[in-house]
């Protein structure tokens, strides 16, 4: 174990000296173990690549590649040369080459690591969006990702200091301006002792995670955590982990691994894909299972615990926790392996300033807030009032934090960290929560980030897509995340401005949910037309007002009309018993389960999550393999058109 480590680089050195390993999780029967030892060699030896292509400290260099194992090694050699690593993802919709080019605008000196083909993507995009200028910087500035095997391991670490910016975390952002959270060696190794210590490490822990390597939950908690502490670490591409997420608790069985992690979303999906079928699942090993990342249901938990019950699986496993970017990850944990803490609240009590009024069982202005434990070693919590000083036990106020793991700033943004410091130190948040003994609870945000199948979304950036519509004009659109079900996860909601008949706004929520699926990749579950949107003199949307209009039950009834309107039209459509057509109807029906799918509809008009987005194309390649990705669907939107592909692209699923 490295905690002494002062900087990344020290610690990956401390590591390579150890018997610890990665092992990438390809598949049920496809692994590949890389000890700590190769990883320094690997990075070692990328790092002369990049100072081949004149890449050198202090440089920001973008990570645009798909797999893990890509990710780790480009992410050590930036380390290790004291490069900015400005991790992106990838995804399958062009929000994320947006964001791309967004980022690359910000940065003063960067460059792109990035294979062939992503390129293609880039040049396709910027072409389309009259870009060609842009994309000219980026390919002159795009390093072609290298096999291994390519270059000798000779390189040496430059000379980094713990202050110096180890990486960027840049915030969602499609057409809107991304921020970067700048961390710093000192930052992220005061928060991995922080979290190595909150958990109770041991040295028979293993850690097995799906997270996505640019998700600071990813990195930072189940990759720079885990190799610190020289321990075992599974690393499962998260795309694996949306196809199958029974090989999640499967591998965990089979690895025997002690601590593991999912937001919100993550429970629900693999509930709702659970197969009787576990077989010899033995889930007695697992000792924490990470809760965070998104509001927490306690509903959730305690329905996951139950199923898995049988299992081996120990409710006192389910470990909440909240954190941010901002402070590299964590800010505050509960107690390891204890039971599950909450509190029953009124909704309508939740208000900055007020103190918290606890309400019945059921009462139905109650929400049910799960405790996420008290500040980690390294990191200080204060909830505030309206003029920065602690607020009293039970009242509701904002979340500051302070400590060494916390960020000193925004890339570039001197407004924003002007904003968001106050003095000695504190930032804020822009959450909101209240104090019950040592316990926190979140009650809330004061900014507007929406949190959808554990996606970050601004809703500026939501509304500017929705405003590309041509039915919609500029501010005539409001976007909200709300909770509106049990397992505690949010829906994105879309208020339109709209005063003509509801028949004639079908349309425009068939255009709204296909150009956010195609810019956001996000399904909006609700696009409600209202007679107006409320703001305030100075002409800032007030979002609360929507929020409690719809949690009051005001938009049921239109939300109702519309369903009924929206049914498809080719309902009831025969077609030749086996045909392709009938082959793709009956997997749409089966993956999108809540809609009769016809032939003729646009799938992205009716609403498909990115979840329901990977399982339909998973089922797809099962059934003609090798003949369609992705990115084809997006193309191809409707069964009728998917069937017309699939015609002119013969291949061995025929």
């Amino acid at each position: 174990m490295n905690l002494d480590a002062e900087t990344l680089v020290e610690a990956l050195r401390g590591s390579a000296r150890s018997e610890g390993s990665i092992i990438y999780i390809n598949g049920k029967a496809d692994e590949r173990e890389l000890s700590y030892r190769e990883l320094w060699d690997r990075a070692s030896g990328l790092l002369g690549y990049l100072r081949s292509k004149n890449i050198e400290s202090g440089d920001e260099l973008i990570l645009f590649v798909e797999s893990n194992e890509e990710f780790v090694d480009v992410f050590w050699a930036s380390l290790l040369g004291g490069i900015i690593a400005v991790p992106l993802a990838i995804g399958a919709s062009d929000v994320h080459i947006r964001k791309l080019v967004n980022v690359f605008r910000k940065l003063e000196r960067p460059s792109l690591y990035s294979t062939a083909r992503n390129l293609r993507r880039i040049e396709k995009f910027c072409i389309s969006e009259g870009l060609e200028r842009e994309f000219e910087r980026i390919r002159a500035a795009t390093v072609i990702a290298a096999e291994i095997s390519d270059f000798p391991f000779s390189a040496e670490p430059a000379d980094v200091v713990p202050g110096q910016t180890a990486f960027i975390q840049f915030s969602s952002g499609s057409t809107g301006d991304p921020k970067g959270v700048v961390l710093t060696h000192r930052n992220v190794m005061t928060n991995v002792r922080g979290i190595l210590h909150g958990v109770k490490i041991r040295e028979t822990d293993s850690s097995l995670s799906w997270m996505p390597m640019t998700h600071d939950m990813g990195i930072i908690g189940f990759h720079i955590a885990p190799l610190v502490a020289a321990a075992p670490l599974y690393l499962m591409p998260t795309e694996l982990f949306v196809r199958r997420p029974m090989l999640w608790l499967q591998k965990i069985s089979e690895k025997r691994a002690t601590i593991t992690a999912s937001p919100n979303f993550g429970y629900n999906h693999l509930l709702r894909r659970f197969s009787a079928e576990a077989g010899e699942l033995d889930l007695s090993c697992l000792r924490l299972i990470f809760n965070g990342a998104e509001p927490i249901s306690a509903a959730l938990c305690r329905e996951f615990s139950r199923t898995l019950a049988p299992f081996g699986y120990r409710e006192e496993s389910m470990f909440p926790v909240y954190g941010l970017a901002e402070a590299s990850l964590a800010v505050t944990f509960s107690v390891p392996e204890s039971p599950l803490i909450s509190v029953k609240v009124c909704r309508t009590g939740l208000t900055p300033g007020q103190p918290v009024e606890m309400a019945a069982e059921a009462d139905p202005r109650g929400i049910e807030l799960v405790g996420v434990g008290s500040a980690i070693e390294g990191c200080e919590v204060m909830i505030a009032d309206s003029h920065d000083q602690p607020a009293a036990n039970g009242v509701v106020g904002s979340i500051l934090i302070r400590g060494d793991n916390v960020t000193a700033g925004y890339y570039r943004e001197d407004a924003l960290n002007h904003w968001v410091f106050k003095e000695d130190g504190w930032l804020d948040t822009g959450d909101l929560g209240f104090m019950s003994g040592e316990q926190l609870f979140i009650a809330g945000r004061n900014k507007d980030l929406i949190i959808v199948n554990g996606q970050n979304l601004h809703p500026h950036d939501l509304e500017s897509i929705c405003e590309s519509v041509g039915d919609i004009d500029l501010g005539r659109v409001a976007a909200l995340g709300l909770s509106t079900g049990a397992d505690g996860g949010e829906a994105l909601v879309i208020f339109v401005l709209f005063r003509g008949e509801l028949n004639d706004f079908v349309a425009t929520v068939r255009k709204v949910r296909r150009v956010l699926n195609a810019e956001a990749g996000v399904d909006a579950e609700y696009v409600v037309p209202v007679r107006a949107i409320p703001k305030t003199t100075s002409g800032k949307i007030q979002r609360y007002l929507l929020a409690e209009q719809f949690l009051n039950g005001e938009f049921d009834s239109v939300i109702k009309d519309l369903d009924e309107l929206m049914a498809p039209s080719s309902k009831g459509a025969t077609f030749a018993e086996g045909g392709i057509q009938d082959i793709l109807l009956q997997i749409c029906r089966s993956v999108i389960d809540d809609r009769d799918i016809g032939a003729g509809d646009n799938l992205f008009e009716l609403g498909i999550s990115s979840l329901k987005l990977a399982q339909l194309h998973e089922r797809i390649e099962e059934r003609f393999p090798g003949r369609i990705e992705v990115s084809d669907l997006f193309e191809c939107p409707s069964v009728r058109e998917l069937s017309e592909f699939l015609d002119r692209n013969q291949g061995p699923g025929n």
